[in-house]
């Protein structure tokens, strides 16, 4: 009784562990997971723990354990590679295993914390149940709750599972050390008194609620603070977004597309906002029109072909100075006019303070300078809006932005029937400079072909979009592979290779082939449509939008003759962001966060090919699914034969005569000769003989040495014991053999 005690409490720690662990928000998903793998170490621990089994066999056993716990419950959402085998598959488990909780992409992430927690339940029941040592078992727990208390967003959420961990922990801690306790006197042939064990008990679950619920009341003993120190260590939730320049770069916006190496993302609030619609919708910042190997910045200013200029105006406040006349192509038909109210309450777009649109610039509250194209015969009218830069009121803490923007409410039908009449001043907007890699005429192959039998602009953008979004070819990561011999563009590498990247990669993707076709195009930098104000923290009468550094995000905008500038979002959803493509038509306006993509495409949309195709025109198979289906059924098999082996490991190698002795009457069970209740262990013994003659020898000696060890004053010697084990073993034997 005292053992399943100790058990269901080891479940419990666990159980409220893994919703610690949700609760900082580590992993967006995959909660469900993490609490089934917690609590299955645990059990498993417990099983091996009761068939008394050595260290030895233990650490032994705890490995194949965890993948056979883990790889069945993850292999699915396993990112694909192209030319992936199971030997490398496995090889990417071990890996993530042993270095997922320092990586950047989820699933790896996942899989690294799914092992700490394995290690951890498997530790905390051993230790706990086997070893009777409480405050060595939840250590590891109490490492990874504070681990939690540094990376938690809201630590307020993280209250109620600390305390119940602290809580349950002070239990294990004392059920263990009854354990121990119970163990003593049994070796030194105390008895103890009754209903002992349940005082105990008792007492130290008062001490155990009293201690839990005074650390919670109580003030803390200091008033340093240590959490920027203690912050320096932690790893936040990984989460969608846009990088810096190259490297290992903390999530935020970047006013130009530089592609680079691995981002990491500790979320900080930039903005709230609201828009007169209600809806919730991208922000933009910048425009990025100036392509160069890949990479995306922003336009300098100077002369652009055809008697056109990209230069910045001042203006005071409210409509910004931009052409408006529809026949210089600025703006455009079918649009409608979107205003949104922002309270920037940090600077993450940096010191140039860029304003922030739901569409087409149009409007700002705020004095500064816009920056676009302007017609030379016209110097005092942008035909396009590329950035705002506003002046913020002096001392501020916050600068509060009242923007109007024009969204496109063209319908797919009409895009489709644009043409490419496209003004002049959009020549700069299809430049894609090539080098000696020759990147550029590798992007147009590939356009090419994706877009084959394709003719108009509209239907050529579907189809790179949706390709670009199919999970069976392209895949979102912050943990993008680069080419080992440096020897074409990141881009071309993303295309051709690995198809693997974040938000910068697919949209610089996405715009280098549509300006390869000759459509005008330019990258989009700013934020998501963030979390509502309600899914955070509820505030009665609030219906805001809240936005964090982990929110940037890019996206594309290709030019259509008579529409001006239509948005498309090329990156795929994920578990770092529910990305999906823009409404087209009214939708656009009152439902500005893209809806789920149709079952059916449009009339006359096709995806293209669905292989992609590499610069030597071969198709790259990047599917896993026969792979992750074998290695399933493998992992499944695998679990099977651990049951077994801990069940035959339990059986075959008691730790005491006591034990063997159960054993011994469960095997008779099993052959139909029950012991008796009056029953003596020789008489037991002599009548499992005549059933099994072969026996019998072994079977009364073990008989003679199980009575003296359980009915002896000084018990059977240590030698004694082992004289009886190994009869039992011999017994065991014969037993086996047929009549």
């Amino acid at each position: 009784m005292p053992f399943v005690i100790a058990s269901a409490l080891c479940l419990g720690l666990m159980a409220a562990m893994s919703w610690d662990v949700l609760a900082t928000g580590w992993v967006g998903g995959g909660g469900a997971v993490l609490t089934v793998v917690g609590l299955a170490s645990v059990a498993e621990a417990v099983v091996l723990a009761r068939a008394h089994v050595s260290r030895f066999v233990f650490g032994v056993a705890l490995p194949v354990l965890a993948l056979a716990t883990i790889v069945p419950l993850t292999a699915s959402g396993m990112p694909a590679a192209p030319g992936q085998r199971p030997g490398t598959f496995i090889a990417h488990y071990l890996s993530a295993a042993l270095t997922g909780v320092t990586s950047t992409q989820a699933w790896t992430f996942e899989v690294g914390l799914g092992t700490a927690l394995f290690v951890c339940g498997s530790w905390l029941a051993w230790l706990a149940v086997r070893e009777h040592r409480g405050v060595l078992a939840v250590m590891p727990i109490f490492v990874v709750l504070a681990i939690d208390v540094v990376n938690a967003s809201t630590p307020e959420s993280m209250v109620l599972p600390e305390g119940l961990c602290v809580g349950l922990a002070l239990a294990v801690i004392a059920a263990a050390h009854r354990e121990s306790l119970g163990a003593g006197w049994v070796a030194g042939r105390i008895t103890p008194l009754g209903k002992l064990g349940w005082r105990f008990g008792g007492g130290a679950c008062l001490v155990a609620v009293g201690l839990t619920v005074t650390a919670l009341i109580l003030p803390p003993a200091s008033s340093a603070d240590f959490t920027a120190w203690l912050s320096s260590f932690g790893r936040n939730g990984v989460q969608h977004g846009l990088g810096a320049s190259g490297g290992a770069e903390t999530i935020g916006f970047a006013s130009t597309v530089n592609l680079g190496g691995a981002l990491v993302s500790h979320p900080k609030p930039v903005l709230t906002y609201t828009t007169d619609e209600g809806a919730s919708a991208y922000l933009s910042v910048v425009a990025d029109t100036d392509f160069d190997r890949g990479n995306w910045y922003l336009s300098a200013t100077g002369s652009s072909p055809g008697g056109y200029t990209w230069t910045g105006l001042q203006y005071a406040g409210d409509q910004l100075p931009r052409d408006t006349n529809p026949a210089d192509g600025g703006i455009g038909k079918d649009e409608q006019t979107v205003r949104a109210h922002i309270v920037m309450t940090a600077s993450d777009t940096g010191p140039e303070q860029f304003a922030l649109f739901t569409g087409e610039p149009e409007g700002v509250n705020l004095p500064g300078v816009a920056f676009g194209v302007v017609n030379t015969a016209s110097p005092f009218a942008l035909l396009t809006v590329d950035s705002v830069q506003f002046i913020a009121d002096a001392g501020a803490e916050a600068s509060t932005l009242q923007t109007t923007s024009l969204v496109s409410t063209a319908t797919a039908t009409q895009l489709s029937a644009a043409g490419t009449d496209y003004p002049a001043w959009t020549q700069q907007y299809i430049e894609l400079n090539d080098d000696s890699t020759r990147g550029a005429e590798a992007i147009r192959s590939l356009a090419q072909a994706w877009t084959s039998g394709l003719v108009d602009p509209y239907s050529q953008a579907m189809a790179i979009e949706a390709h670009l979004r199919d999970p069976t070819l392209f895949h979102y990561t912050l943990d993008p592979p680069a080419d080992p011999g440096n020897r074409v563009w990141p881009l071309v590498y993303f295309l051709t290779v690995s198809h693997r990247g974040y938000c910068q990669y697919f949209a610089s993707a996405m715009g280098a082939m549509l300006r390869s076709l000759g459509i005008p195009t330019r990258l989009m930098s700013g934020y998501g449509p963030g979390t509502a104000q309600d899914l955070i923290k509820p505030i009665p009468g609030v219906n805001q939008q809240v936005v964090t550094t982990s929110d940037a995000h890019t996206w594309v905008e290709a030019y259509f003759p008579g529409y001006g500038w239509i948005p498309f979002e090329p990156t795929p959803p994920s578990a770092q962001g529910d990305y999906q493509p823009f409404a087209r038509g009214a939708a656009a306006i009152t439902q500005q966060v893209p809806p789920p993509p149709l079952a059916t495409p449009s009339p006359g949309i096709r995806p293209g090919i669905r292989k992609p195709v590499t610069d030597q025109g071969s198709p790259t198979d990047t599917t896993t699914s026969g792979v992750a289906t074998e290695l399933i059924v493998v992992t499944v098999l695998g679990i099977l034969f651990a049951v077994i082996v801990a069940v035959l490991l339990w059986f075959l190698l008691p730790r005491s005569v006591s034990g063997a002795w159960r054993r011994l009457e469960t095997l008779g069970a099993i052959s139909g000769v029950d012991r008796r209740t009056s029953e003596t262990h020789q008489a037991f013994a002599a009548r499992l003989g005549r059933a099994r003659p072969r026996a019998s020898t072994a079977l009364s000696g073990f008989a003679t040495l199980a009575a003296r060890d359980a009915f002896s004053a000084a018990g059977a010697s240590a030698n004694e014991r082992a004289i009886a084990l190994r009869a039992w073993r011999r017994a065991l034997c014969f037993m086996s053999v047929p009549r």
